[in-house]
């Protein structure tokens, strides 16, 4: 058929893991402008081997080594000719002699099991629950002024705790302040001693590595493609981390490049086995994923938002909002797992050894009404939790200082742990863009110091969203 996927291109030969199987039948789903698992079901419901939606979805995602004739039927849904089955067959025979016994499958999931995930994390994270402070912790702060004045029996029992905690959390910044106003910029030294353990992070750093070796050497991408008797495309790939060469790929490499110190060696190797692994982050099927598995290894984040909240700072409603208007519409299914995404990516916050996160918002963020004045008053509240924490810092830009360094941009930035270098995330209507270069690294470095100073130092940013919160909450 003229218009069946083209798999000729893709490597085969190469394939070691179930993994790199997996990966390159994604690209063969891709290609065939990723029919939805129900379509492939219903295209081979009277064949010899049906399809079924399960059967498919872990084989893409690498849970279960797939039969023969499942894989062969997913290519044929996929419009790719019996012509070009021969090599797939090859790769499938290749791993299965090997015998090492198929993944475990997942357990089902489904939107209920999420849902009771996220509650269960809410019981277990207080600053995810909407339940406030105690009466008795709101006791411990000398019976400080209450935003609203004095409570009334018509008030609403939630408004309480919710103003209790406000004002607790304000204390609680207030005294912090002092200790914060000596630290200077906060992202002038990422060095961190801290592992990586995120697959994507492992890729990058053993991709600069493998780079640095390379160049000392004098070799040209060429001369490694030909020594290891692959394309050139595969050695960009391993150093440009979107690809993870195999173990043979990175043991031949180190006696290319004669890397003779073995604690080199071993960490080389012990990268590449990381860079196999799968995130937490894959099995939501984020269109960011890359840039979560930066975020979880990194050491220092500081990012600049001019019409939203960031994303470690959003509650479940407010981002619940977010997605439901937003274009294209997603499924409310889709909606929840990002929603269990994002609030799972806020843990790094609060693990051992969290990074340091600064966030500078606009204050058009605080007053664009996302899901309601009920759901802007609680994501106020959840911004404050977050401020308290030692390891965050947010700041607002307020409308009165007019034009600055940032308009129309948003942007994260990424201070990885040694060697690695930092990154650069860009956010944009028309996609995202990652910036590696050291001038454009330094160029925003230099930009959001630049905001940090002429924003709202962190206590009137406090005292500014504990007012708005009273606001959504009483008018």
């Amino acid at each position: 058929m003229d218009d069946e996927p083209y798999t000729e291109d893709l490597d085969l030969a190469s394939v070691t893991t179930y993994e790199e199987l997996a990966a390159l039948l994604r690209t063969v789903h891709l290609r065939a402008d990723r029919p939805s698992l129900r379509t492939l079901e219903a295209r081979t419901r009277h064949d010899v081997t049906p399809l079924s939606k399960t059967a498919v979805s872990e084989m893409l995602k690498a849970v279960r080594f797939p039969r023969k004739a499942v894989m062969v039927n997913f290519l044929r849904a996929c419009g790719v000719g019996d012509d070009h089955m021969a090599p797939w067959s090859r790769a499938w025979e290749r791993l299965a002699v090997r015998e090492p016994g198929p993944a475990q499958p997942k357990a089902r999931y489904t939107v209920a099991t999420r849902q009771a995930r996220v509650a269960a994390s809410r019981d277990q994270h207080p600053d995810w629950s909407r339940r406030g402070i105690a009466a008795g912790e709101n006791a411990k702060n000398g019976g400080a002024e209450r935003l609203a004045g004095p409570s009334s029996d018509a008030v609403d029992p939630q408004t309480e705790r919710l103003r209790d905690e406000i004002n607790r959390l304000r204390l609680q910044l207030a005294a912090i302040d002092k200790q914060r106003a000596e630290q200077g910029p906060h992202f002038t030294d990422a060095a961190s001693v801290r592992a990586v353990h995120s697959p994507i992070a492992s890729r990058r750093e053993l991709g600069v590595l493998l780079r640095k070796h390379r160049e000392e050497q004098g070799l040209t991408v060429k001369q490694v493609a030909d020594l290891l008797m692959c394309s050139t495309n595969k050695v960009r790939g391993m150093e440009a981390n979107f690809r993870a060469g195999t173990l043979r790929d990175v043991r031949d490499l180190c006696e290319f490049y004669s890397v003779t110190p073995k604690a080199e060696r071993d960490r080389m190797m012990k990268l590449a086995e990381e860079g196999k692994q799968q995130g937490w982050w894959q099995s939501y099927e984020l269109g960011y994923a890359t840039y979560v598995g930066l975020e979880a290894e990194a050491v220092a984040v500081a990012a600049f938002q001019s019409s939203v909240v960031h994303g470690l700072l959003q509650t479940a409603e407010y981002a619940r909002a977010g997605h439901e208007g937003a274009m294209p519409r997603i499924s409310p299914d889709r909606i929840e797992m990002q929603i269990e995404a994002k609030l799972t990516r806020q843990l790094i916050l609060r693990r051992d050894n969290p990074p340091r996160f600064a966030a500078v918002l606009d204050e058009a963020a605080l007053h664009r009404m996302v899901g309601g004045r009920q759901v802007m008053a609680e994501q106020m509240a959840k911004i404050l939790q977050m401020s308290a924490l030692p390891n965050v810092v947010v700041q607002v830009l307020p409308y009165e200082l007019g034009a600055h360094p940032a308009m129309e941009s948003n942007f994260t930035i990424l201070e990885l742990p040694n060697p690695t270098p930092g990154i650069v995330f860009v956010e944009g209507l028309i996609g995202s863009t990652y910036l590696e270069r050291p001038d454009d690294l330094k160029r925003y470095r230099e930009i959001f110091n630049q905001l940090q100073s002429i924003a709202l130092s962190p206590k009137d940013t406090a005292d500014l969203i504990a007012n708005l919160s009273r606001s959504y909450r009483d008018d």
